[in-house]
């Protein structure tokens, strides 16, 4: 799956979301004030209208939340390639099989013909290497300690990007958070001013409250992102687990040194 294009999928899902959510939300309900920040003016006729926000905070943090969960989405697509792998059948898995230098050689050509970057194939494709320059079992077992250690840092870089995502929707909750306490305090300012001393504390307070809703929903969307990457994360090494446990059952435990 190409990143680029799940990204811009995310990015579209996440503004239809919020299109959507702002048609069949009710203005100034709940769910519109914590979802969308949809709210309602009161026209010059004395009657209450719908505001839509198409920049508020929550609509970029609902895009974040859509490019977290895309990411999550190739992670777990890539886990499914590497488990499909296991189903190639490169190494011979009867018990009485013994594996000499020159029985790797079309080993090591189709795993090589397969022209692919998942774990198990360069696992395999290294090993035998390995093992036919060398003609040491001892050296093609560390190249297996070697390779499984290159793989789970590698897997754990590929997770940065999740990483940031799930750090940046909570710090957008926050941000939005502090320009409502803004917007609250600029409210009762203004109302102090022009009714000479008096303020109506059900608007600053109804204000101040809907402030906190950014960030009720940046660390519920932050939590689910955690909880699907440490899931994702936990089925790739898994994946990567397998993958070694098969090299050694299959490979360096059946080498024959001469």
């Amino acid at each position: 799956m190409n990143r680029l294009l799940v990204g811009l999928s995310a990015i579209l899902a996440g503004v239809a979301i919020v299109a959507i959510l702002n048609l069949t939300l009710e203005p100034n309900g709940l769910a519109g004030r914590l979802l969308v920040d949809k709210g309602v003016t009161e026209s010059p006729l004395g009657e209450e209208l719908p505001i839509t926000r198409p920049f508020a905070v929550q609509t970029f943090m609902w895009i974040a939340f859509m490019v977290g969960l895309g990411e999550v989405s190739l992670r777990l697509y890539a886990c499914y390639k590497e488990r499909s792998e296991l189903n190639q059948r490169y190494l011979p898995e009867a018990a009485d099989v013994l594996l000499t230098a020159k029985d790797l050689v079309p080993i090591y050509r189709r795993v090589h013909e397969s022209a692919n970057e998942l774990f198990l194939s360069r696992m395999i494709e290294r090993i035998t290497l390995q093992f036919q320059t060398s003609k040491s079992v001892d050296r093609a077992n560390s190249m297996l300690s070697s390779s499984l250690d290159l793989f789970m840092h590698e897997i754990d870089l590929r997770y940065n990007i999740l990483r940031f995502v799930s750090w940046l929707v909570p710090c957008l909750g926050f941000l939005g958070t502090v320009i409502g306490i803004v917007g609250g305090l600029n409210l009762a300012a203004q109302q102090y001013i022009a009714n000479k001393g008096e303020i109506n504390l059900a608007l600053v307070t109804d204000a101040l409250g809907a402030a906190f809703y950014t960030t009720w929903l940046g660390l519920l969307m932050s939590a689910v992102l955690v909880f699907l990457m440490h899931i994702a994360q936990e089925v790739e090494e898994g994946a990567i687990n397998k993958s070694g446990q098969y090299c050694l059952d299959h490979l360096i435990n059946k080498l024959y040194e001469k």
